[in-house]
């Protein structure tokens, strides 16, 4: 009997897709090439990453109508008594995403995008309390989502003119509440039963990726300082104070978490792979939505990552709490 070809995964396709834009776009334009007319090398990578940018744009746009489609569809993501919002701000949302995306988004309507995306990551969070995840995923996935609820929460208390809460102080709890996610995502996100060569593998890519940026912020700590602030929105400010080196020391024992939880899970089978690329889309949107893009993606990888979380529960029906749904 002739087996059909499995169907691409466009998770996976997107999330290779942003990290290229990342890392072209993002990080190596604005830093490495020259703002005037280069060489025919120098134009040709410039115009390679503004093709990955517009690539990825869309893709992550067809990508969260789909999943969202998806999701409202049962009841792993959002509950019943959800879904009449959850559908209004999504097209919403979607709908000044995709016009950021194909065309210009003015200012004041980026506001609206932040906001819509903070409800929907709310929701997400909140729904997923009443799915089928294992209990380490809904934690997980809430300290991913409560940042993103933050940061809109603070965007709309700038625009409000508040100065109770301060607004500042709120994007800062939102920062320090991802670096804790990243931190936690090994132990929470990481596909179970726990395999020695999957522990293996994860500890040392994330020993790797502490050594190389540890060694990179001591040694070209201008390069990391314009990589991490114009790739990610991350301000290194400096290493003179024991404040500001807490918070590097902090800054790297997270991305070394976050590369074990995303090795961990790539290097496991089935539906774990699409935990890996959801956090990997939400690495690449950076510590703060600044575009249309950077939502897309981070919706993209919180939606991929509760959709792992159900399948992770379907597969291990002991996971299922009590009283929650049944996978379907």
């Amino acid at each position: 009997m002739r087996r059909s070809l499995p169907a691409p995964n466009l998770t996976a396709v997107l999330a290779l897709a942003a990290l290229a834009e990342l890392v072209l776009y993002r990080i190596t334009s604005p830093i490495f090439l020259p703002t005037q007319d280069g060489s025919t090398a120098e134009r040709w990578l410039a115009g390679t990453a503004v093709f990955v940018s517009y690539l990825s744009s869309i893709l992550a746009l067809v990508l969260a109508v789909v999943a969202l489609l998806h999701a409202l569809g049962s009841d792993k993501v959002f509950p019943r008594s959800m879904r009449i919002t959850v559908s209004t701000i999504g097209l919403f949302f979607c709908s000044l995403a995709g016009i950021g995306v194909l065309w210009s988004l003015a200012p004041q309507y980026s506001t609206h995008l932040r906001i819509s995306h903070g409800f929907l990551a709310f929701f997400l969070a909140l729904g997923m309390w009443r799915g089928p995840q294992p209990w380490r995923f809904k934690v997980g996935i809430t300290l991913f989502a409560v940042p993103f609820v933050l940061q809109a929460f603070a965007i709309f208390a700038l625009r409000m003119s508040w100065s109770h809460p301060d607004p500042r102080g709120i994007a800062r709890l939102g920062h320090a509440m991802s670096l804790a996610a990243m931190v936690a995502a090994p132990a929470l996100l990481t596909p179970r039963p726990w395999k020695v060569s999957g522990i293996a593998v994860a500890l040392g890519t994330g020993l790797v990726a502490a050594a190389g940026l540890g060694a990179a912020i001591l040694l070209r700590f201008d390069l990391v300082q314009a990589a991490l602030f114009y790739g990610l929105h991350i301000d290194l400010t400096g290493l003179a104070s024991t404040v500001e080196q807490v918070y590097s020391g902090a800054l790297v024992a997270a991305f070394a978490c976050l590369v074990a939880g995303i090795t961990g899970c790539l290097v496991g089978a089935g539906r774990a792979r699409l935990a890996g690329w959801g956090l990997l889309l939400i690495a690449v949107a950076g510590a703060e939505i600044t575009s249309p893009k950077a939502a897309l993606f981070a919706l993209c990888g919180l939606l991929a990552l509760a959709v792992a979380g159900a399948a992770q529960a379907q597969a291990n029906p002991r996971a299922i709490p009590e009283g929650a749904p049944p996978a379907a």
